[in-house]
């Protein structure tokens, strides 16, 4: 048995770590956008915007999961 550190396996986890903090720090940012224009009255509940927003955010993630 080798003791030679496994990079690529250091690698995979890091890569996945920074994937999962990026899905997280994406959805904080679109329930802080959310929860602002609720706050202010800008967006409503009944308001049709809202899924786009949601769509938006989607995007941004995805573009950073290349």
């Amino acid at each position: 048995m080798s003791n030679k550190p496994d990079y690529q396996k250091a690698y995979e986890i890091l890569d996945e770590a920074l994937g999962d903090a990026i899905h997280i720090l994406q959805k904080a940012r679109l329930r802080t956008k959310l929860n602002l224009r609720l706050s202010t009255g800008e967006l409503t509940a009944e308001d049709e915007e809202a899924p786009e927003l949601y769509v938006e955010a989607a995007r941004e993630y995805a573009g950073h999961c290349k």
